[in-house]
């Protein structure tokens, strides 16, 4: 039997979670240089705007999910970092 340490498993989800991150950040950054905005000033043209933009809409859509996810990926990989995590 192998024994497999604490540490071990939060180097390998630690892993995991930085390969999330760059996949979001890489969608992220995708839709800043398509309207060469961040999020926030992004969606409040979208408000602002006066006529509908169909594929403005459906990307904020996509957007602020990405934009989300990463948040709360980030929150995760703190507490992997900080050892704040239980292995079940």
């Amino acid at each position: 039997m192998h024994t497999i340490t604490k540490q071990q498993v939060s180097h390998w989800v630690l892993l995991d979670y930085q390969a999330q991150r760059q996949m979001l950040e890489t969608k992220i950054n995708f839709y800043k240089k398509k309207y060469n905005l961040d999020f926030q000033s992004f969606e409040d043209q979208l408000k602002r705007a006066s006529t509908e933009n169909f594929e403005a809409w459906d990307d904020s859509i996509e957007w602020q999910a990405y934009e989300q996810f990463l948040s709360e990926l980030l929150l995760k990989i703190e507490d992997i970092r900080h050892g704040d995590f239980q292995v079940a």
